[in-house]
């Protein structure tokens, strides 16, 4: 009798032992993906939206590994489904169903111009204007598709910019924060702007796969998004520029 108890209880303290273990093997990890977005998503480990995820996570319980790629395949993926989820996701971007996080950021863009110019605080001061615009962000149709105005593209906002002090374009169109956030790193003089005069506004979420997984996850982190901005993180975290 004596003998059984003590194999008995070796059993229950092995197995007690092995739960951690096996419970620490059985959390996923999943793939997350971005693109570079100058001061949002500088790469991999630095950038407000990477921080602000990996505090969400956190508090979400959630694993995962983010892995930054050009724009277009960074969509593709997702898409195809060889990534659980993609932040920064725009509506317009979206291809697919996908299972949505709370509203993360508003992406507003603005008209950037040359000293002495007018600021535009409308698409329809754009007619007759030729428009910068940045490979691989996200626009309206009514600057994408208009045909009174000539789009001129650039691989980076800089770029853009130097086009614009060059007289090359006679606006630049692009989220205000990251323009701003460009000009201080080239040392950019010479440009105007008002980040009141928004030409258009945009949500940005977390977007996940449209599965039960997906959803449960994207609920998950919602309330974690929730709880950083009542305790005032996510404040801390999002840049702020003027």
């Amino acid at each position: 009798m004596v003998q059984r108890f003590v194999i008995v209880l070796a059993v229950v303290i092995m197995w007690s032992m092995s739960v951690p273990a096996l419970a620490a093997e059985d959390q996923k990890t999943y793939s997350v993906v971005s693109y570079h977005i100058p001061l949002l998503v500088d790469d991999a480990g630095n950038g407000a939206f990477v921080v602000f995820l990996k505090e969400a996570a956190a508090r979400a319980g959630i694993e995962y590994k983010l892995e930054l790629y050009p724009t277009k395949r960074a969509m593709q993926m997702f898409e195809d489904g060889k990534a659980m989820a993609i932040i920064p996701a725009l509506l317009p971007t979206l291809a697919k169903d996908s299972a949505l996080t709370t509203q993360i950021f508003a992406k507003n863009i603005h008209g950037f111009v040359r000293s002495g110019d007018a600021v535009p605080e409308s698409v329809d001061e754009l007619k007759g204007k030729r428009i910068g615009l940045v490979r691989g962000f996200s626009y309206p149709r009514t600057i994408l598709y208009n045909e009174d105005i000539v789009v001129d593209y650039a691989d980076t906002t800089g770029s853009s910019l130097k086009k614009l002090l060059e007289g090359r374009v006679d606006v630049v169109i692009v989220d205000g924060k990251t323009a701003i956030h460009s000009m201080r790193q080239l040392g950019l003089v010479g440009v105007e702007y008002d980040l009141s005069a928004i030409l258009h506004s945009q949500p940005a979420f977390i977007a996940f796969q449209p599965t039960q997984e997906g959803k449960d996850l994207a609920s998950r982190l919602s309330a974690a998004i929730v709880s950083m901005r009542e305790d005032g993180t996510y404040d801390a975290i999002m840049p702020k520029l003027d």
